[in-house]
């Protein structure tokens, strides 16, 4: 299990061998299946993830119960619902995996002692939080912007291997479309 992240943090950080043992040391791994909720609506994140291998996003559900998903992570990439995470109080929203995943998890206790002893994975964390922010602006801003066509066709040209691993309701909720108009949106891009 400790090389996948063993590797992952050599490649990403300049953690000394006894630092990087320490941060491995405090991951756990966990198996979801396919559509799985891995932190429930009202409940507190306690956990982060990091996945290994799959997909996984967080979802906001309207009060007409319209489900939004407002993040999706894949291989590589971290994820929790990070209000949740940092605040420690109860989330609206939930986790879910999308498709059968291996994830690595630090729970809300390590990830703070790790963040009080060991300043590289601060620095680190601070790096994720930055990255996950600024994506959460540029989001935002193409929402609030962008035609649907145009919100399709972006995620279509820079997001081309989600575009074949997500479901129709998935990437709908995602790009804040119905499932019909992306249908509309695919027929269309298929004809041209």
């Amino acid at each position: 299990m400790t090389d996948y992240l063993k590797r992952y943090f050599e490649e990403k950080t300049t953690l000394s061998n006894e630092h990087l043992y320490a941060v491995v040391n405090c991951f756990s791994s966990f198996e979801a299946k396919k559509n799985e909720i891995v932190i429930p609506q009202n409940k507190i994140s306690k956990n982060l993830f990091f996945v290994k291998k799959g997909c996984l996003r967080v979802v906001c559900t309207r009060d007409n119960g319209q489900e939004w998903t407002r993040q999706i992570a894949i291989e590589n990439d971290f994820i929790t619902i990070f209000p949740s995470f940092i605040e420690q109080n109860i989330s609206a929203s939930y986790l879910q995996a999308i498709e059968p995943s291996s994830l690595y998890y630090i729970s809300h206790t390590d990830f703070i002692k790790l963040n009080a002893t060991i300043p590289t994975w601060r620095m680190f964390y601070l790096n994720i939080l930055e990255a996950t922010y600024v994506n959460s602006i540029k989001r935002i801003e193409q929402l609030i912007t962008m035609s649907g066509k145009h919100l399709y066709d972006d995620f279509k040209n820079n997001q081309t291997e989600l575009i074949e691993r997500l479901p129709n309701k998935v990437l709908a909720s995602y790009l804040g479309l119905t499932q019909e108009t992306l249908s509309r949106l695919k027929a269309k891009n298929q004809e041209n």
